[in-house]
């Protein structure tokens, strides 16, 4: 019984209320309210499934188009082909911002046939072209119009097969005419915001295969990255007819129209040939993934060239397929039109979790603190700190606006199995963009891994933090091409050493840019010195991301100049010169500590010992830390003044600052009025006189134990903390070992992690 007639006879009793007792007509209503909400509720889930595998079936225009074609009348009969637009502009005379103008904009004396997709002229050597030649302009006008070619990449060299980007990109202004390629039946009108924007599919029924022109077979045509749409659904379309105009919607960063033609074998339209949990478990990014031609197999199976396939039956005489050739006439500024398309999501395999290890019970010194009694409980909390975990995070590092960015988060050190139900694992992101989920449990963990997607509208970099881990995506409104070369190092070598050389693509505007489209290699020089480079030449392959590293390996003290080319890409590297000798005699370049030693030692904050050595591994007494602390962070020593404490002396080398820590309130000294200034400095106090020095005074209110040895509620926890956020020393183990003596090893690493982190902003050491 529908709700409808429900409603009908209830309205019917009510008018026979008056030949009914008050009673009888209760209990009939009641029975009817009754059906009627079962009734309700029964339709509600019937309609809610039903309406769910419709929108997964419509996304994936799967059965519900074929649904719709089914109660069609017979499909017009296959007359042949037309290119998806007649007219571009004039590239290399219109002069006009392909951005902000529009196709109406355009004078018609600008306007010029859509050029023939010949491989052969796109792929003619860039610097070969020369202007004023007639020829070369119909090259450059090729090699503008199509970007990025059929089973192409987006280094733009236009090589078919080199990826796996499985349509052929058509550069134009916004609001160039659509039509369709052939007859067929709208299956498919979508206004999404993001992946292929506003885009139609046209279904070809009984059209010539292509691999048999003996043969019929069904093909999908789709036209992605459309402004206006004049078609819908289910609708009959003829050869030639106007079904929109292009745009620049979705994950598009150029105004283009992305035209793919899939095979019937494809399991959704517009078809895509690999997910980004598969780019992720490959280890690439997006664009490095359409670079690897990740999918290639998939895309080779599912589409054809659909430019070659309009042009092979532009004459189409009803029983033969003529390969003529279309009559347009050829007549570029290299601009990219690229693009990122929806993908399918594969849903995570459960797995049931390990069982969840023993306690370990850990035994917790107790360390007095200069002002502070020692605490009355050493008891080690059971709890979890989830901001303290470590992961392994896996992303694209450069993305378009727009375009969700998939993260992959897995833990690889067991930490999950020691949450509780309830414990939280927190996200925060820095920059741009937003984030799909901010908290995960332990239970949303699968196999120790979670994703979750970074979205942004505006270019910039986004800093997603989830415990002590950290990854950074780039947001790019557009991918440029390579115009020169940044090229970096460290400003030093040693002799025989192989040191790494830098190299970052630039735009035009001097951006990194993730595109690499340079013809041949790049040739890497010593312009200056005596040193060899391996390699010596760098392809696009050789490119992540728009970086490539080389090793340079000097053989004299002279100075090196690094210089590297590609016809007008040229990037030259500031001298570099030889270190004068290993900065101590005891730390060379193999040592964990080297470059912090290094750097500190640059910047007169530490000294070496009358020998050359700088005994990485002896301890430092309370003065000696103070005094490197305070010319670390240019806290600038007073007068001295007279001390506060009855083992110091006014006269002594460390009475200004000591004096100074003191006005400070970085020290204060112990309750006997001591300050024991030889005596060896442990970890618990100098981590605090570390971040006082800084003003960093951190929270106490601690839910966990900072380190397995580290009661949460003793006095130098919330130093011990922060010490493992930020990770500023090396503690694999798991135990601080507050008690422990600090080296002169960790505490020129602390100052150089904590600089590090200062000057650029970070929360956590990550080098």
């Amino acid at each position: 019984m529908s709700k409808k007639k429900n409603i009908f006879q209830i309205r019917k009793i009510r008018s026979r209320k008056k030949s009914l007792g008050s009673g009888k007509f209760a209990d009939l209503k009641r029975f009817l309210h009754r059906y009627d909400t079962t009734l309700r509720h029964a339709s509600l889930v019937i309609l809610t499934l039903l309406g769910t595998w419709l929108v997964h079936d419509y996304q994936q225009g799967g059965l519900s188009y074929m649904f719709k074609a089914s109660v069609l009348e017979a499909p017009q009969p296959f007359t042949g082909t037309v290119f998806p637009i007649d007219k571009v502009p004039n590239w290399t005379h219109w002069g006009g911002d392909n951005k902000i103008t529009l196709y109406t904009a355009v004078d018609s004396s600008k306007l010029i046939n859509l050029p023939n997709y010949d491989l052969k002229k796109m792929q003619f050597p860039n610097e070969s072209l020369i202007w004023g030649n007639t020829e070369h302009d119909v090259i450059r006008n090729t090699k503008i119009t199509y970007p990025v070619v059929y089973l192409g990449n987006y280094k733009l060299d236009h090589v078919e097969g080199s990826g796996s980007h499985l349509a052929v990109d058509i550069k134009m202004p916004v609001g160039t005419p659509i039509k369709s390629i052939a007859n067929g039946v709208v299956v498919k009108v979508s206004m999404t915001s993001t992946g292929f924007g506003h885009h139609v599919v046209i279904m070809h029924r009984n059209v010539p295969d292509p691999d048999n022109p003996n043969l019929t077979t069904t093909l999908y045509s789709g036209f992605n990255h459309m402004d206006k749409i004049t078609v819908s659904e289910g609708q009959k379309v003829t050869k030639g007819q106007l079904i929109g105009t292009s745009g620049n919607t979705g994950t598009s960063t150029t105004p283009h129209l992305h035209f793919q033609i899939d095979r019937d074998s494809a399991p959704w339209h517009p078809y895509w040939p690999f997910s980004w949990s598969e780019s992720q478990e490959a280890g690439l990014s997006f664009f490095e993934a359409v670079n690897a031609g990740l999918g290639l197999t998939n895309a080779k199976a599912h589409t054809i060239n659909p430019m070659n396939y309009v042009t092979e039956h532009l004459n189409y005489s009803g029983s033969t397929v003529s390969s003529g050739s279309d009559t347009h006439s050829d007549t570029g500024t290299s601009v990219s039109g690229t693009d990122s398309n929806e993908v399918s999501q594969e849903d995570p395999v459960e797995v049931a979790p390990d069982p969840e290890p023993e306690e370990e019970v850990v035994t917790v010194e107790t360390i007095p603190e200069e002002e502070l009694e020692v605490p009355t409980t050493t008891e080690v909390s059971t709890n979890v700190d989830t901001s303290l975990f470590e992961f392994q995070l896996v992303a694209e590092k450069v993305s378009f606006i727009n375009n969700g960015v998939t993260v992959s988060v897995t833990d690889k050190k067991g930490q999950i199995a020691k949450m509780n139900d309830t414990d939280e694992l927190r996200v925060s992101l820095t920059g741009v963009g937003r984030l799909s989920k901010k908290v995960f449990r332990k239970a949303d963990f699968k196999n120790d891994s979670i994703k979750l997607v970074v979205n942004s509208s505006e270019a910039g970099k986004a800093r997603v933090e989830i415990g002590k881990s950290i990854a950074e995506i780039e947001f790019i409104e557009e991918i440029m091409p390579i115009a020169s070369l940044r090229v970096e190092h460290d400003e030093r070598f040693q002799l025989g050493v192989a040191e790494t050389i830098t190299f970052t693509a630039l735009d035009d505007n001097g951006n990194p840019t993730p595109a690499t489209n340079f013809a041949g290699v790049i040739n890497v020089t010593v312009k200056e010195g005596d040193a060899t480079v391996a390699p010596a030449t760098l392809s696009s392959s050789d490119f992540r991301n728009g970086v490539a590293t080389i090793k340079l390996t000097s053989t004299t003290d002279k100075r090196v100049i690094i210089r590297a080319q590609n016809g007008a890409i040229i990037g030259e590297a500031d001298p570099i010169y030889v270190e004068s000798s290993q900065v101590f005699s005891d730390v060379n370049r193999n040592h964990p500590n080297y470059e912090a030693i290094k750097y500190l030692e640059e910047y007169r904050i530490i000294n070496g010992y009358p020998d050359g050595t700088y005994k990485p591994g002896s301890t430092v007494n309370r003065v000696e830390a103070l005094k490197m602390l305070m010319l670390a962070f240019d806290v600038e020593a007073g007068p001295a003044g007279k001390l506060p404490f009855s083992d110091t002396a006014d006269n002594e080398w460390y009475a200004n600052t000591l004096a100074t820590a003191v006005e400070r309130a970085i020290v204060r000294g112990y309750e006997d009025g001591t300050f024991k200034p030889g005596q060896t400095v442990n970890k618990a106090e100098y981590l605090k006189m570390l971040f006082l020095t800084n003003g960093i005074e951190p929270s106490s209110n601690l839910s966990a134990n900072p380190y397995n040895d580290v009661p949460k509620d003793a006095w130098y926890a919330p130093y011990a903390y922060l010490t493992n956020k930020r990770n500023l020393l090396d503690v694999p183990t798991g135990e601080l070992k507050p008690g422990t003596g600090m080296t002169r090893g960790d505490v020129a690493e602390t100052i150089y992690r904590l600089i590090y982190l200062l000057e650029n902003d970070m929360v956590t050491y990550n080098r």
